[in-house]
């Protein structure tokens, strides 16, 4: 399962619970982008880029980073490295109160990893059990 098909599971899954994909902007504010049942792919959430970005039922926006990685080793690289450092970024620069960073994750992650992820502010979804991002989804109603 590559990271195309990752984010088009995440979109499809997105569409299935009634958001629809608006066109990619620029979000410099928490205001800009998505706006209610929207999403967008590709996002450019302050200096960062988001594979897909939500509006959730409360406002805030829902940055996800799709990650597919094929060892343990590579779990560092693929969301502590990359995933982690963007979610501090985005809770830096919009707060925990406007942004709830998240990652699609499928294959091997170190469990050691994960936790470090989580303790640094990400949530974590696994690609083949997107019913617990809607069920996630469905709690900010």
């Amino acid at each position: 399962e590559g990271k195309e098909n990752q984010e088009t599971k995440v979109k499809d899954y997105l569409r299935h619970q009634g958001f629809t994909e608006v066109p990619t902007v620029a979000i410099n504010t928490i205001v800009k982008g998505p706006q209610a049942m929207q999403f967008c792919a590709e996002c450019q959430l302050g200096e960062r880029k988001a594979d897909v970005v939500v509006r959730l039922h409360d406002t805030r926006l829902m940055a996800i980073e799709c990650k597919v990685s094929n060892s343990a080793t590579n779990s560092v690289k693929r969301l502590n490295n990359d995933a982690v450092v963007k979610a501090e970024y985005w809770i830096k620069q919009f707060g925990t109160a406007q942004v709830v960073p998240a990652a699609a994750l499928a294959g091997v992650f170190k469990v050691l990893n994960l936790e470090q992820a989580q303790a640094r502010g990400l949530s974590l979804f696994w690609s083949h059990d997107l019913d617990k991002l809607g069920a996630f989804i469905d709690s900010t109603k």
